[in-house]
């Protein structure tokens, strides 16, 4: 589905010039590692899917390191690394770095990863016992200097600013993506005009308490800054102590001379380091593609591939662009692909003729259309490409601005009967897209019966975009659509492109997803996947096109007249935060925010951010409850985000040509299994909140009140499907006698008669049933009840002595998940979840709930995605005018004639009810709830 009009992410690197002389650049491998972990890990930590290995800090440093290539572009390279052996400050001062926090486990095989990397890329390592890495890259830099060669340090470490010189430049690494570049006058300019050559005298002064550098107490930047710029140097200092002012500071240096002097001969880097600087060995670009891009795998780092640069002779200069080896298509990065390429574009009738020929006689084809838009309901066709065999592939212009095609609809009659053939097979990437377009041209492809991003989603590769496979599985390095459309503002739609660029790019796209399918079949059928995909997945993918199409009714002025409301409440809320706080202030601003609630009205802080503490929501409602600002603020936020996303934001997603809002949903977008919603997302409409039902009701029926909605839920799906796969005798037995399932668990909880349960222990036993099965901790129960998390644990407790099945369910799980590294459904829908084994205990936890909860809401996924195929065949069998419009979670909601309302209730019952019939179904029965309305906000 490639050529939407819109670029990929990926950066395309510019061509370079030659250098007029050489450039070294030395790399600080601990800084820069080190760095790379603190910026990324207080985020999330990366893992490879396969193994659980921590790669948080290698990602960063590679993406730090590719970024310096293509930046500056070195004629030579080096690193340095410390040992773990002690140097000689370590010996000549025991307290030297001793304040430093042992390295986290997580972190330190990582090392030996950036340093496999600087193999791959054939640069030369510098270690040397007794020294540290600025000590080997001080050396290094006078050496390149004596030979006139220019360096730059890649650090994150100020102290290399004294080793700056007119040929010696340090970038300066803050994190993985803010850095600058220091030359003397930078560095003049950040301290109040001292010298690279003046800084260890200027540390000694001030100290460092990163290495454990006492300086002299009470002399701090400013005052060290000073002293300096008077006297020059720690010599000029004590010559003239007499006149330093004030008195103080005079006696502190008097009584610290030891040691002040001492801290200068730590900080001062040596440039006698026993390395020698080989301009052979340390010669960049003479790396083997190959040996990069196999780390890169083995990293799983897919989306960097494309940014490793070609290398050439050392005595020519590197090819900085996004690399394919040549201009064939079939070209690969590190081995050639043997298969001999036949790419044509078709633009007489003669040539038309013998591709559909082609296309009948072979009995299956791959397909791709090139369109104008991201959007299936608002591109226009530009072109389809075609290709029956490995190699031999053929594009169809129908929609350039210039260039030889034939007409539109001479090609699309002619192809019509070939899309619609039951005969003959049809293979597609994201093949939704495709026929969603074509769809539009009054074309019902049929029999699509492979698509080859839902295969590799379903056999759990990590990305499934065609070019990332393609590299992957196939050795081929495939052109980036930004190659042919741009990026930014100078981006074009494909229709501006000229046919012959976009040839060997159509037909690439149907080439490689017909060599895929060859792959990925036999993937599927040898992994056990074959039934999942054949029965649910593909058959499924027709039933989407045709809710994407329907799209459904909006009054458009009932949500401008909403929007009008909730300004007049924001108002409101606004004019009340001020008067709690006594003062206007910017609530959107975190900055701000941050200020007034943990300086002003000293809340308890949360988790630092670069800006101050966080006020995200997670923050913010631990805080609930400490002072009535906070519970405004998250009011305020509620109200912010609805009318921006929905109230707002839909009426301008209303399509012009249909007159009714039209989602994409999405079979890879979730790693359990469900559909998601998208562009807009239907999925995530409050419906527990008044204003989130009042946005509901701008969803209508139209042609009411001739027309209503229906829906249809499934109810309590996940707790059903958890007695299924616990056996928990308890809860089965509610479900099987058809007891309001959080009703018996209060009954249970407090020994009462289910009768005699009252609001409060429902709500509590609510809290439970859907919480302790996903990792509910103690504390997590107290922020939703009144209990505290002593209490929480007691309940907890309580909960799983009465439902032992589930506590047996929730262990075998996490047994099961750490032995294998994945969790499957009952129908053999897998999610692997190799962080379970990870050395870091957050995301083992995580791992754990994630283990526990996936076959639960991949099963109710799997049995949803059943119903809305039966749904859609009997509603097709039946000749109902009814729609089915909207899947959202565990609901369908139709459009229906008054007069099939009965009959459509039925059928869906019916079908939804019974979706695991040709399976073994459930131990407790699937029940259904229906509403109708003309709304769906107002539904009964």
């Amino acid at each position: 589905m490639s050529g939407r009009g819109s670029a990929t992410n990926e950066e395309t690197i510019p061509m370079l010039l030659p250098r007029e002389r050489p450039l070294l650049m030395i790399i600080d491998g601990h800084a820069l590692v080190h760095r790379s972990w603190h910026a990324i890990s207080v985020r999330q930590h990366l893992s490879v899917s396969k193994t659980g290995e921590d790669i948080t800090a290698v990602f960063g440093f590679t993406n730090t390191f590719l970024k310096a290539l293509q930046e500056w572009t070195p004629t030579h390279c080096a690193i340095a690394f410390d040992l773990p052996a002690p140097t000689f400050r370590h010996l000549r001062f025991g307290d030297y770095k001793a304040q430093r926090p042992p390295t986290p486990p997580e972190l330190r095989p990582q090392f030996d990863r950036a340093r496999q990397l600087m193999r791959a890329f054939n640069v030369p390592i510098f270690e040397v016992e007794g020294y540290e890495a600025d000590d080997v890259i001080g050396t290094l830099c006078r050496q390149a200097e004596e030979q006139e060669m220019e360096a730059v340090i890649l650090t994150g470490d100020t102290d290399t600013f004294q080793l700056v010189s007119p040929w010696v430049r340090v970038a300066l690494h803050h994190n993985i993506q803010d850095r600058k570049v220091y030359d003397e006058t930078e560095v003049r300019s950040r301290y109040g005009g001292l010298t690279p050559a003046q800084q260890p005298d200027l540390k000694a002064l001030k100290g460092d308490t990163s290495d454990n550098i006492p300086g002299v107490p009470g002399v701090g930047d400013k005052t060290a800054v000073k002293l300096m710029v008077e006297y020059g140097d720690l010599e000029g200092i004590y010559e003239h102590i007499d006149e330093v002012k004030p008195p103080k500071i005079q006696a502190s240096l008097r009584s610290n001379k030891e040691l002040v002097f001492q801290g200068r001969e730590l900080t001062t880097i040596v440039k006698d380091a026993p390395v020698d600087l080989n301009l052979d060995t340390s010669r960049f670009w003479t790396y083997e593609k190959k040996d990069v891009i196999d780390f890169f795998r083995e990293m799983e780092f897919s989306r960097m591939i494309s940014r490793v640069p070609d290398p050439v002779e050392a005595s020519g200069q590197p090819d900085l662009r996004s690399s394919v080896p040549d201009d064939s298509p079939q070209s690969s990065p590190g081995t050639r692909e043997t298969v001999e390429v036949d790419y044509q574009s078709v633009d007489s009738r003669e040539k038309l003729d013998d591709l559909l020929k082609e296309l009948s006689s072979a009995g299956s084809f791959s397909f791709d259309t090139e369109t104008t838009s991201t959007d299936p309901m608002r591109a226009d066709l530009v072109g389809l490409s075609f290709s029956t065999h490995p190699g031999r592939a053929w594009y169809v212009p129908v929609g350039h601005k210039d260039g030889a095609q034939l007409p539109l609809e001479e090609v699309l009659a002619s192809l019509k009967p070939i899309f619609e053939s039951p005969q003959i097979r049809k293979t597609a990437h994201n093949g939704n897209y495709d026929i969603t377009v074509i769809s539009n041209y009054g074309i019902t492809t049929v029999n699509m019966d492979f698509d080859t991003m839902i295969a590799a989603h379903l056999i759990g590769r990590k990305t499934w975009g065609l070019k990332n496979l393609a590299l992957d599985i196939l050795d081929i390095e495939m052109t980036n659509i930004s190659e042919l459309i741009g990026t930014g503002r100078s981006q074009v739609t494909m229709n501006l492109v000229p046919i012959e660029k976009v040839t060997d790019y159509a037909c690439s796209d149907a080439d490689m997803t017909g060599r895929l399918r060859t792959i990925l079949e036999g993937d599927l059928r040898r992994e056990g996947f074959w039934d999942l995909y054949s029965q649910m997945e593909i058959p499924l993918v027709p039933v989407l096109v045709r809710m994407q199409r329907h799209g459904i009714a909006l009054e458009a002025g009932a949500l401008h007249e909403m929007s009008r409301d909730l300004n007049q409440q924001l108002k409101q809320l606004e004019a009340y935060i001020y008067d709690l706080v006594g003062h206007v202030l910017n609530i959107n601003s975190p900055q701000q925010l941050s200020d007034l609630l943990f300086n002003e009205l000293g809340l308890p802080k949360t988790k630092r951010t670069k800006t101050g503490y966080s006020t995200d929501a997670n923050s913010l409602e631990a805080l609930k409850g400490m002072h009535p600002v906070v519970d405004k603020v998250l009011d305020y936020r509620q109200l912010v985000k609805l009318k921006s996303t929905y109230v707002d934001a839909l009426p301008q997603m209303i399509n012009s040509r249909t007159g009714r809002l039209h989602t994409s949903y999405n079979q890879t977008g979730s790693a359990t299994g469900r559909v998601s919603s998208s562009d807009p997302n239907l999925q995530n409409i409050p419906i527990r909140t008044e204003m989130g039902r009042q946005v509901r009701k701008a969803f209508v029926a139209e042609g009411s009140p001739d027309w209503v909605l229906l829906s249809a839920d499934y109810s309590q799906i996940e707790l059903r499907v958890l007695a299924h796969l616990s056996q928990d005798s308890a809860l089965l037995d509610a479900f099987l006698k058809g007891e309001d399932i959080h009703s018996a668990t209060g009954s249970l909880m407090y020994d009462v008669p289910i009768d005699e349960v009252n609001t409060d222990m429902r709500r509590i036993a609510k809290v439970l049933n859907f919480g302790v099965i996903y990792g509910l901790s103690p504390y997590g129960i107290s922020q939703q009840t009144e209990f505290s998390p002593d209490e929480g644990q007691k309940f907890i407790e309580t909960y799983f002595s009465k439902y032992p099945g589930i506590r047996q369910y929730i262990d075998s799980t996490k047994e099961q998940v750490r032995r294998d590294a994945y969790v499957a459904t009952p129908l053999g829908r897998r999610r692997y979840i190799s962080e379970v084994n990870a050395s870091n205990y957050n995301v083992r936890q995580a791992a754990e709930r994630a283990a526990v909860n996936m076959p639960i809401q991949g099963s109710a996924a799997d049995i949803m995605k059943l119903a809305m195929i039966r749904v859609h065949r009997s509603m097709e069998e039946s000749g109902l005018k009814a729609r089915m419009l909207l899947q959202v979670h565990d609901e369908l909601v139709f459009e229906v004639p008054v007069e099939e309302v009965d009959a459509l209730k039925e059928l869906v019952y019916r079908e939804m009810s019974r979706a695991l019939d040709q399976y073994d179904g459930l131990t407790v029965p699937l029940v259904v709830d229906m509403k109708t309305g003309y709304t769906w906000g107002e539904m009964e």
